[in-house]
């Protein structure tokens, strides 16, 4: 199915998965929790709590990264667990927990864990060795879950050679209709297999960014509404203290249309220099929100999602049509004033002090 599926796909990471629940106890106490069973090599490219760890490694680290975290411990051997198993030993049984469910089963790095869970059977259990704990931020993350292989998963669980879900994971969101459209054709739109976009999958998060959008949407509306006032004002306030001017132009032989030019060109070329100036000093803000971006002091949760930092991202098309968009409105600001100006009467004008 792997197969199939990236022939067709163009990009992006294909992963597989199994979840599953049960009660995991050490040496001092227990509690009940959720775990993924997941392919390491691939998993650790995306996963978000690979990049999260506090202490320890990954699953499948390599002997390098076993290192180099065992420098940071300034510990020699504190991670022996999480290294590969010489020929002819037993596979080590790693899992990464939370720093909440560490603390509540009293387990440190190397220390061991037993998982019970319900599977296509009887109850099974395995005995892991955390090699990595990680913090989120999130209670429900941090408490009550867990990562382990796929392999020691589908033991748990008795997959045999199944998994629960096969997740293609994008560079974009933009393509996730054409992907899942790809994924159906690959398994031949098969009734029994459910293909969801991120959307379908994480229906909460889709009407939180909604949400969002749409609070975005009126406060730039309020912004271009305030702007549209400043430039009328500006320019009106320009048209009334030329009125003088504007009628010896008149008497002199131009005509409305050539006033209303004159004035429409005055509120465009201060569209344009605003519109340039706020780009140029807005580019070191949008810099830092794209490398540093907005960070909580603590993660925020989300949807059910925790969220430490906040980032921006310039896309070439949105700075074109909001420049273009602010721009057209104080064209349009200008209107009404210039408007005023090209009717104004020449005697009246010419005689105003």
């Amino acid at each position: 199915m792997r197969k199939k599926i990236r022939r067709r796909l163009k990009g992006g990471h294909l992963l597989m998965r199994a979840f599953g629940g049960g009660l995991v106890s050490s040496a001092s106490d227990s509690v009940g929790i959720r775990f993924t069973g997941v392919e390491p090599q691939r998993e650790r490219r995306v996963s978000e709590l690979a990049r999260r760890l506090k202490r320890g490694v990954y699953l499948g680290a390599t002997s390098d990264q076993v290192d180099a975290a065992e420098k940071r411990l300034k510990k020699k051997g504190a991670l022996r667990c999480a290294r590969r198993a010489a020929a002819g030993d037993a596979a080590p049984h790693p899992v990464v927990i939370g720093v909440q469910l560490a603390k509540t089963l009293r387990v440190d790095l190397c220390d061991g864990i037993t998982i019970q869970a319900q599977g296509l059977g009887a109850q099974e259990q395995l005995k892991l060795r955390v090699v990595g704990i990680f913090y989120t931020g999130n209670q429900n993350l941090d408490g009550y879950y867990a990562n382990i292989t796929l392999t020691d998963a589908r033991r748990l669980l008795r997959l045999g050679k199944g998994v629960h879900q096969v997740a293609v994971i994008l560079p974009s969101q933009k393509g996730s209709a054409a992907a899942a459209k790809t994924v159906r054709a690959a398994l031949g739109n098969d009734s029994s297999l459910d293909v969801l976009t991120w959307d379908k999958a994480m229906p909460e998060m889709a009407e939180f960014i909604a949400m969002k959008k749409s609070t975005g949407f009126v406060f730039i509306l309020i912004v271009v509404v305030i702007m549209a006032i400043g430039v009328l004002n500006t320019v009106l306030m320009s048209v009334m203290e030329r009125v003088r001017e504007f009628g010896v132009m008149r008497a002199l032989g131009a005509g409305p249309g050539r006033i209303l030019a004159l004035v429409l060109t005055e509120g465009a070329l201060l569209g344009a220099l605003g519109v340039a100036a706020g780009v140029v000093i807005s580019m070191p803000l949008i810099h830092y929100l794209e490398t540093t971006g907005i960070v909580y002091p603590k993660p925020m949760e989300a949807a059910g999602v925790s969220i430490q930092a906040i980032k921006a991202k310039l896309e070439l098309g949105t700075l074109i049509a909001y420049s273009l968009g602010l721009f057209l409105t104080t064209v349009v600001a200008s209107f009404t004033p210039a408007l005023r100006a090209a009717r104004v009467h020449v005697l009246k004008a010419v005689h105003q002090a």
